[in-house]
C-alpha cells in the first residue's frame, strides 16, 4: 500500500510536468503559425517529437489500464517505470530536438526563441514543485531527510549528472554537423545555447533543492519543538534574486545613460545588448516575485493570531499584480523585439500609462504597509518600523522623475538625472526590504507558549461551567 501511495505520488507530479511540456509545445506551434513560419520536421523538431511521445505514454497507459483493471503489486509497479521512463524519454529527448533543431534551421529565429529558454526551465521546475507538494512528496524525496551535507553532496553530484548530459548534447550536435555539412560558427551558437541552459537549469535546480530542504527542516522544527520563524526564511531564497534583479537592472539603466552623455559609443552598445537581455528575463524574476508574495502570505497565515479584517484579500491582490506585470513584461519584450511593429505615439502612450499605474500601485502598497501595521507591532514582529517606512521610497521615486520631466529640457540629462535617482532609491528599497526578510526570518514565534495560553483558557472555562 505505501508503495501504490508514493508511486501514484510520483506518477502525478511527471504527470503535471508532462502536460505543462504538451502546453508549451503546442504553445510554440501556435506563435509559429501566427508568424507565418511553416510546420513541419525542420522548424518544430522538438514540438511534434514532445507531443508524439507524450501521446503514446499515454496511450500506452489507458491501454494497460483498460486490459489489467485489477491493481496488483507487478501492475503498479509497470505502470511507475512506464511514466518513468516515458517522462525522461520526453524531458531529455525533447530538449534534445531543441538543440537538434536549432543547427539545422534558421538561426535567427531560434535566437529569439532561446532567449526565452529560461521562463520555460523556470516554470518547469516551479509546476514540478507546486505538483510535488499538492502530493505531500519533494522533488528530492530520497534524501529530503538527510543532514545538510550529505544533501547537498548529493545535489551536487546530480547537477555532475546535468553537466554530463549537456556534453552528451554537445558531441551529439557535433556530430551531426559533420554529417549535414553544417559551418562551425552555427556549432558554436548551438553549443552556447546549450552552455547557457545548462548553467540556468543546474541553478534553478540548486534553489529549488535549497527551498526544499528550507520547507522540510521548518516543518520538523514545528512538529518536534513547537517553533517557527515570523517568516519562512524561504523569503530570503527568494528574495535575493529578486532584489538583486531590481538593483541590477536600474544600476545597468543609469550607466546606460551615463555613456550616452559622455559619448561613449562602444559601451552604449554594450550596456544596450544587456538592457535587452535583464528586459527579456523580466518575466523570470515576476514569476519569482509571484512565488515570494505567496510565500509571505502563507508564512503569515499559518501563524496562529487574529489577522487584519482585509488580510484574506491578499492573495487576490497578488494575482492582480502579477498579473499586471506579466502584461506589462509581455508588451514590453514584444516592442524590443519588434521595435517597427508599433508607432512611436503609441509606445510614449503605453510607456505613459504604465507609469501612471506603477505610480498608483505604489501609493497603494504604501496604504496596504500603513494598514498592516499595527497587527505586526501588536505581535512584537521585528523591523516593523521599517516595514512602515520603506515603500515612502519607491513613491519618492516616482515624484522626482515627475520633477525632473517638467523643469528640465535636455533630453539626455533628464534620462540620466531619473535613472540615477532611480537607482539610488531602488538600491535603498531593496536592502530594506532584504533586512526586513532577514530579521523576520531569523526571530522565532513560539507556538508552543500560545498553545499552552489557549489550553489554560479552555481549562479555566471548564472549571468556570463546572461550578
Amino acid at each position: 500500500m505505501k508503495n501504490e501511495v508514493t508511486f501514484n505520488n510520483q506518477n502525478g507530479m511527471r504527470r503535471n510536468i508532462i502536460i505543462y511540456m504538451m502546453i508549451y509545445a503546442i504553445g510554440a506551434l501556435v506563435f509559429k503559425m501566427l508568424n507565418q513560419i511553416p510546420i513541419n520536421l525542420k522548424t518544430s523538431t522538438m514540438e511534434i517529437y514532445i507531443l508524439m511521445m507524450s501521446s503514446l505514454i499515454f496511450t500506452i497507459q489507458v491501454g494497460r489500464m483498460i486490459g489489467t483493471p485489477v491493481k496488483d503489486e507487478r501492475s503498479i509497479t509497470d505502470r511507475y517505470m512506464i511514466n518513468r521512463i516515458g517522462f525522461h524519454a520526453i524531458l531529455w529527448g525533447g530538449i534534445l530536438m531543441h538543440f537538434v533543431s536549432n543547427l539545422i534551421y534558421n538561426i535567427w529565429m531560434e535566437t529569439i526563441s532561446n532567449s526565452f529558454i529560461s521562463i520555460v526551465i523556470l516554470l518547469g521546475f516551479t509546476v514540478g514543485i507546486l505538483s510535488a507538494k499538492s502530493k505531500g512528496i519533494y522533488i528530492n524525496q530520497k534524501w529530503i531527510d538527510k543532514d545538510i551535507k550529505p544533501y547537498y553532496t548529493k545535489i551536487s553530484k546530480n547537477i555532475g549528472k546535468l553537466w554530463l548530459v549537456a556534453i552528451g548534447y554537445a558531441t551529439v550536435v557535433y556530430s551531426l554537423s559533420l554529417t549535414l555539412t553544417i559551418p562551425f560558427t552555427i556549432v558554436t551558437v548551438v553549443w552556447s545555447y546549450i552552455l547557457l541552459s545548462i548553467i540556468l537549469f543546474s541553478i534553478l535546480y540548486l534553489v529549488f533543492s535549497i527551498y526544499e530542504k528550507i520547507d522540510y527542516d521548518e516543518k520538523n522544527l514545528l512538529e518536534q519543538k513547537q517553533q517557527r520563524s515570523f517568516l519562512s526564511k524561504k523569503v530570503i531564497l527568494l528574495g535575493l534574486p529578486v532584489i538583486g534583479y531590481a538593483i541590477i537592472t536600474s544600476g545597468i539603466s543609469f550607466l546606460y545613460w551615463q555613456s550616452r552623455l559622455s559619448g561613449s559609443i562602444r559601451l552604449e552598445e554594450a550596456l544596450s545588448s544587456v538592457n535587452e537581455l535583464l528586459l527579456i528575463w523580466l518575466i523570470d524574476f515576476a514569476v519569482v516575485g509571484l512565488l515570494l508574495s505567496l510565500v509571505i502570505y502563507h508564512s503569515l497565515k499559518s501563524l496562529p493570531n487574529l489577522k487584519p479584517k482585509l488580510f484574506k484579500y491578499f492573495p487576490m491582490m497578488i494575482w492582480i499584480h502579477f498579473g499586471y506585470t506579466l502584461v506589462v513584461s509581455i508588451l514590453r519584450i514584444y516592442i524590443s523585439l519588434f521595435p517597427g511593429s508599433m508607432s512611436i505615439n503609441t509606445i510614449q502612450t503605453f510607456n505613459n500609462v504604465t507609469s501612471y499605474i506603477s505610480f498608483a500601485i505604489a501609493w497603494i502598497i504604501l496604504f496596504m504597509h500603513i494598514y498592516i501595521y499595527p497587527y505586526l507591532k501588536t505581535n512584537h514582529f521585528p523591523a516593523a518600523k521599517i516595514f512602515l517606512i520603506v515603500p515612502i521610497f519607491p513613491i519618492l521615486m516616482h515624484m522626482s522623475k515627475i520633477l525632473y520631466e517638467n523643469f528640465s529640457f535636455y533630453v539626455s540629462n533628464v534620462m540620466y538625472q531619473i535613472n540615477l535617482t532611480a537607482f539610488i532609491l531602488t538600491m535603498i528599497t531593496s536592502l530594506l526590504y532584504y533586512f526586513i526578510y532577514c530579521s523576520m526570518s531569523n526571530d522565532l514565534f513560539a507556538v508552543k507558549e500560545l498553545v499552552d495560553v489557549k489550553k489554560e483558557s479552555k481549562v479555566v472555562l471548564n472549571k468556570k461551567l463546572i461550578h
